[in-house]
């Protein structure tokens, strides 16, 4: 399925491209709009990975929505492409869930938990951007755009616990995230594709996107105590990547004076 998305939206491409030739200068428009634009985007974080010592402990990080804001600046273009840069102010949350069985408890009963909670953690990332723009009317352009991206992260540390009242030991669980003082530094790429929207007074880019990371955003340990089951004790590790899809929308307006009709 991946590969026929690739696929057609390479096509579509390439018949755009050869249909636009006489477009030397598509990208001309954008010298109409004030170079910065306000954007904001909601994006669904990808579920994180947990490794088990023991394959019964129901312990997972899932995945969450989260809105990020920033600005862009348009740097140059030239003919069918615009480069840019900007500056994202990322939230990370932390979403965890887990599920103890009667069984593992020794209770009548299952007991889940999940909660969805603010990290305190903020990513601020520097994008570097290559869209390329094909017209497809006058008042509507498509874009396809690679991107790099450089940010500095503080991460998370430290960590909290879970305990279930049954006598005469509790169940006891506790997680530790790891902190990222020492290397803050993060880099991903990214790759969008959307459309600029022309109108009198201002220009909405709407876009969809897919971020791929090259380092874990969150790292870390659990461990659970007293558990009826054997293994009464049971130790695992997880990590949660920062790969993301998502959309965004981004508002030009217009420069003074270039409201009259061409």
């Amino acid at each position: 399925m991946n590969k026929l998305i690739i696929k057609t939206a390479m096509s579509i491409a390439l018949i755009a491209c050869f249909y636009n030739l006489k477009a030397q200068n598509s990208a001309d428009f954008l010298k109409d709009y004030i170079k910065f634009s306000a954007f904001g985007q909601y994006t669904v974080e990808k579920e994180g990975v947990v490794f088990k010592e023991d394959p019964t402990v129901n312990y997972s990080i899932n995945k969450y929505v989260v809105q990020h804001f920033g600005v862009s600046f348009n740097v140059y273009q030239t003919k069918h492409w615009n480069f840019k840069t900007g500056l994202i102010f990322k939230f990370k949350l932390i979403a965890e869930s887990f599920l103890w069985t009667g069984e593992q408890t020794g209770a009548e009963f299952d007991y889940k938990f999940s909660s969805t909670f603010d990290s305190a953690s903020k990513m601020n990332a520097i994008p570097l951007i290559a869209e390329y723009i094909i017209p497809i009317s006058k008042r509507i352009k498509w874009e396809i755009a690679p991107s790099f991206t450089f940010a500095y992260f503080t991460g998370q540390e430290g960590g909290g616990g879970h305990i279930l009242g049954f006598n005469p030991n509790p169940i006891e669980m506790y997680t530790y995230f790891d902190g990222y003082d020492k290397n803050p530094l993060f880099t991903s790429a990214e790759i969008s594709t959307g459309f600029y929207f022309l109108f009198k007074h201002f220009m909405l880019q709407p876009e969809f996107r897919y971020s791929k990371s090259f380092r874990d955003v969150f790292t870390g340990h659990y461990t659970i105590e007293n558990l009826r089951t054997e293994p009464h004790n049971s130790k695992g590790t997880f990590k949660q990547s920062g790969d993301y899809w998502g959309f965004s929308l981004s508002i030009y307006i217009k420069k003074k004076g270039k409201n009259k009709k061409k």
